[in-house]
């Protein structure tokens, strides 16, 4: 049954040409947006992922390799985009979420676009308000500078250029491809944008007659951009590392997580597959299959991507975050004529808030920087001058100070620019401007991943850094390392939890302290 377009020619230009009050209602909602996230601009450095990337990203500006000299579990582009934002401005936190705020202001044009072309001018409004409600605060890590940040910005074209492209029906083989290209980019991000990706293809199956050639397209634009990556890595031999990173490593994640971690990952497909079924129903019965019903199809196969790791941290819900602003606006129950099928929907979108509850409440009772009360009123406290700056700096975490104190030894003593870590403080290397020898800059992949003790050893002994920090709180103890440093490291700090040595051949500006009693111990 041919299917005709299920956007009124009329209803698009009037999303084209909206009138003055929908525009400044629009416009309020980017106000909204830059409101919520301005106090990101003045957050301290202290979320770990963000120091890893860091990290990397100035070795990279440095000259090495990424995967083979230094190694994260991440696709590439995360660590290029930090480079090329510190390239242009320094590692300061007000560059890089200044970059953040800009890619989430433009996904939500994406978003809001999207919402015009599907619903018209007010419910677009509406779905960027949402959008800004959502992305903008802590509650989902809005506020920080992550894969997610910066993946939902080509998925969110991509359903843009896919929603565009079908007001005249199938889209071209060329639309196809850029859509497919877009998902690739993202994936070059983070590697669950596949779920995105998955689902404006199942889209195109339910609503074209001969939707292959097309699907042919996509497939092929998104492996452009992952083989001309994985052709970088190969040409530079550091294609083993490249690949661990992007495919080996999942089933590592997948074995340390919470022990419910395959049935939330089970329980997550259901939506979809409930939405699927009430749309081919839909479409046996004859009636068509528009448009307006991929908000709800797009959610449900998100929150296989945001669940695909079952830690609970907030910042994979941002991968939902365009497609629920969409959802909540498209009133699915209503796009849907047939009981049976309200029904369905309706278990399904329960089904998502139980799954999403389920994974994340942890995290909501554990940090108190996920509270949105809490957060701004640390920020107002801070710039009213009611609240000292190391105040400030310890609601985020403990971790801040510690960089910070370790940083002004470092610059102090003054002795060289190379450093190694074994703790959980990976924006020492940014903040102090230390090129680390390892490839590794957390204990905790250190512990995990396979031969990485071997290696950092081995590392270490071929190129010993001036400075070497261990910290009590490590994730795992590393008693090889605290005994290799023994024999050529002298100790010259050690505060609270953590001790730093200077190489026992060079000569500083602090004095050698004798060593505590503490040993190293790990985490819970």
């Amino acid at each position: 049954m041919p299917h005709s377009p299920d956007v009124p020619v009329r209803a698009l230009r009037a999303a084209a040409r909206p009138s003055l009050p929908a525009a400044l209602a629009i416009a309020a909602t980017f106000v909204l947006a830059f409101v919520l996230r301005y106090p990101s601009l003045f957050e301290p450095h202290w979320y770990g992922d963000e120091g890893i990337f860091a990290a990397i990203a100035a070795n990279i500006r440095d000259g090495r390799m990424l995967y083979s000299a230094a190694w994260d579990n991440k696709p590439p582009l995360i660590y290029f985009t930090y480079a090329a934002i510190q390239a242009a401005a320094g590692v300061g936190m007000f560059p890089l979420h200044l970059a953040a705020m800009a890619v989430a202001l433009a996904a939500q044009a994406a978003v809001v676009a999207t919402a015009a072309l599907l619903f018209g001018r007010w419910r677009a409004a509406a779905a960027g308000a949402v959008f800004a409600l959502v992305l903008g605060t802590p509650v989902i890590e809005g506020n920080l500078a992550m894969t997610e940040t910066f993946m939902i910005l080509p998925t969110s074209l991509a359903v843009l250029v896919f929603v565009w492209a079908g007001r005249r029906g199938e889209p071209s083989a060329r639309t196809c491809a850029a859509i497919g290209a877009l998902v690739g980019v993202a994936g070059a991000y983070k590697q669950v944008a596949v779920f995105d990706g998955l689902a404006i293809a199942a889209m195109m199956l339910l609503m074209h007659r001969r939707p292959y050639r097309g699907l042919l397209w996509m497939a092929g634009g998104a492996a452009a951009p992952q083989a001309a990556l994985a052709a970088l890595f190969l040409a530079t031999g550091a294609f083993g590392g490249y690949w661990y990173a992007v495919v080996g490593s999942l089933g590592l994640y997948a074995r340390i997580g919470p022990p419910e971690g395959a049935f939330l990952r089970a329980a997550a497909c259901l939506p979809a597959l409930l939405v699927v079924a009430v749309l081919v129903r839909r479409r046996d019965r004859g009636d068509p299959i528009t448009m307006q019903s991929f908000p709800l199809l797009w959610l449900s196969f998100a929150l296989i991507g945001v669940t695909a790791s079952t830690f609970p941290f907030p910042h994979y819900l941002q991968q939902g975050a365009p497609a629920f602003a969409l959802a909540v606006v498209s009133g699915p129950l209503a796009l849907e004529r047939d009981a049976a099928g309200r029904l369905a929907l309706a278990v399904g979108a329960v089904l998502i808030a139980a799954v999403a509850y389920a994974q994340f409440v942890p995290a909501y009772r554990d940090r108190q920087q996920l509270a949105p009360v809490y957060y701004y009123r640390t920020f107002v406290a801070r710039e009213w001058g009611s609240m000292s700056r190391q105040a400030y700096d310890y609601r985020f975490d403990g971790s801040v100070v510690a960089v910070r104190d370790i940083t002004q030894a470092i610059h102090e003593d003054g002795a060289g620019t190379t450093g190694f870590t074994w703790s959980e403080l990976p924006w020492l290397y940014a903040q102090a401007d230390l090129q680390n020898p390892t490839p590794y800059y957390t204990s905790f992949l250190g512990e995990l991943i396979p031969g990485a003790r071997e290696e950092i050893l081995r590392r270490l002994a071929a190129d010993p850094p001036v400075y070497v920090l261990i910290s009590n709180h490590a994730y795992a103890p590393f008693p090889e390392l605290d005994t290799w440093v023994s024999k050529r490291y002298a100790l010259i700090r050690a505060e609270n939890d953590w001790r730093l040595y200077r190489l026992a051949t060079v000569r500083g500006n602090l004095p050698v302290e004798q060593p505590p009693q503490a040993t190293a111990r790990g985490r819970s």
